[in-house]
């Protein structure tokens, strides 16, 4: 119970997160236009955004919170990994610092045609790298809190940027559209970081030790962890590269950069909602399960978290397979934005969502390889598969055009699921039961059923989408509850 609630409360600050998201895209599109000032932005975030993926976040916890819990919370150990991150970081933001020009340059070559914005952008991005230190910091207290299952507070720190940029673009709307109000954006950036980390260092001070810098020590886990750590880069490098091909394939045909990432954008909501609750939440008790051998425990938190993860997917792959069109349309088909860029969309999400239950699966397997201290086989495990979309994207454009993408997304999916799947079964790190199997064959059964009935309701304004919506969810949810208890 206790696991689902984690779960529930990690969710609904991701989906709160994702909401304030949307609020500030809008923002900036009305303070800042769709020109100079915000390719400006938009480039100098892309950056420190990069780094955030590839050294914070997932990467870190992936790490950090088994080697943790094996050493028994061990404060020395968090005290040495927390002074060689703050010396890394601040190593590459000098390095970058003194470069900027020629990275800038490298990310947006064709900034250099406009006067002044090339000098703009590596101004607004020198002030704005800033916040790597403090972001990839947060990301390492977050993961000590989740090491001691405390999520609720590190699960809203994303949020506390997204309020402290709607703050900051309400504040400059009056300005219109000027460089001061990149400037202020900029310093809005870097000063959420900070925010972050003084918070979550006061919990974590508060609540269970004094974690403060040190003179860092070159120790054999500390080597360990350099090693994991760059092993993980790689990986998350190389879905990088594939993003970008996936981006330049689809270049070739008029709309679809923007088709896809309309509807990546729609799909990725629910896995974020869920698959990331799931995987940020098993992240910290399976570690410790495997940290007292207790493979009981692992197993039954991995089968209860299929259950409820799948009671939760399920509905949406039917429902958005079924209400893919009036809910692009509903929500874009404005101003320039043509019926036929929403049936685009409609179909790419029809495609592409049936990714979600392999998604959240893999999740499940490879947090808990992680867990188990084993960082190659998931990075094998992703490069395999993403190698095998990116042929996918490359043969199948030429028939199918832009749809190749979301295909090789869905192939590549499932093939990453059945390897991260093998690899546990080998190691005896999982054990799918049947009540487990039989949930979710029900799940999906009642979930298309339900699904099939949308098809025959009107709609035809954002109102009636929003009634057929809860009215599906109204029926689904304590039916599958009730199936999910007497199973």
């Amino acid at each position: 119970m206790k696991l689902g609630k984690h779960i529930f409360g990690v969710g609904l600050m991701t989906g709160i997160s994702r909401i304030f998201g949307f609020i500030r895209d809008m923002l900036i599109a009305r303070v800042l236009g769709a020109g100079r000032l915000s390719d400006i932005f938009l480039a100098a975030f892309k950056l420190p955004n990069l780094f955030r993926d590839l050294l914070g976040e997932g990467a870190l916890s992936a790490i950090f919170i088994p080697m943790y819990a094996d050493s028994r919370h061990d404060e020395s150990f968090a005290k040495n990994v927390f002074s060689w991150l703050a010396v890394v970081l601040l190593g590459i933001t000098i390095v970058f610092e003194i470069f900027m020009p020629i990275v800038v340059w490298i990310l947006a070559p064709g900034f250099a045609d406009v006067p002044g914005k090339m000098e703009l952008t590596v101004v607004i991005s020198r002030i704005m790298f800033f916040y790597v230190i403090f972001i990839c910091c947060a990301a390492f207290l977050s993961a000590i809190l989740n090491a001691f299952s405390r999520f609720m507070l590190a699960a809203f720190m994303p949020v506390m940027l997204n309020i402290m940029l709607i703050g900051a673009l309400l504040f400059s709307m009056h300005m219109g559209a000027s460089n001061t109000v990149l400037y202020i954006m900029a310093g809005t950036v870097v000063a959420s970081g900070i925010i972050q980390c003084l918070v979550l260092l006061a919990r974590i001070r508060h609540k269970h030790f004094g974690l403060h810098l040190i003179v860092p020590r070159w120790t054999p886990a500390i080597k360990t962890m350099f090693k994991r750590f760059g092993v993980s880069i790689v990986g998350n490098g190389f879905y990088q590269i594939t993003i970008i091909l996936g981006t330049l394939v689809a270049s070739f045909e008029s709309g679809a950069v923007s088709w896809l990432y309309y509807s990546d954008r729609i799909v990725q909501l629910p896995f974020a909602m869920i698959g990331l609750a799931v995987g940020t939440v098993l992240m910290s008790s399976i570690s410790n399960a495997l940290a007292d051998k207790n493979m009981r425990s692992v197993y039954i938190q991995q089968n209860s978290s299929m259950r409820q993860s799948m009671m939760l997917i399920m509905p949406c792959v039917a429902g958005l397979f079924v209400l893919a069109e009036p809910i692009i349309r509903y929500l874009f088909e404005y101003g320039a934005w043509t019926p036929e860029s929403t049936h685009a969309v409609a179909i790419a999400i029809m495609i592409q969502v049936f990714v979600l239950p392999a998604m959240l699966i893999s999740q499940i397997y490879s947090k808990t390889l992680y867990a188990s201290q084993d960082v190659k086989t998931p990075v094998k495990t992703s490069v395999t598969s993403l190698a095998i979309a990116s042929v996918i994207y490359v043969a199948l454009f030429p028939f199918v055009g832009y749809l190749a993408i979301p295909i090789g997304v869905v192939v590549s999916g499932y093939v990453k699921n059945y390897l991260l799947g093998r690899a546990c079964r080998r190691r005896n790190l999982t054990r799918v039961d049947s009540r487990t199997i039989r949930a979710m064959a029900i799940f999906g059964i009642l979930s298309a059923a339900l699904g099939a009935g949308l098809w025959f309701v009107p709609i035809n304004g954002i109102i009636s989408l929003a009634l057929a919506i809860a009215g599906y969810g109204i029926i689904y949810l304590p039916t599958a509850y009730l199936i999910n208890k007497k199973i």
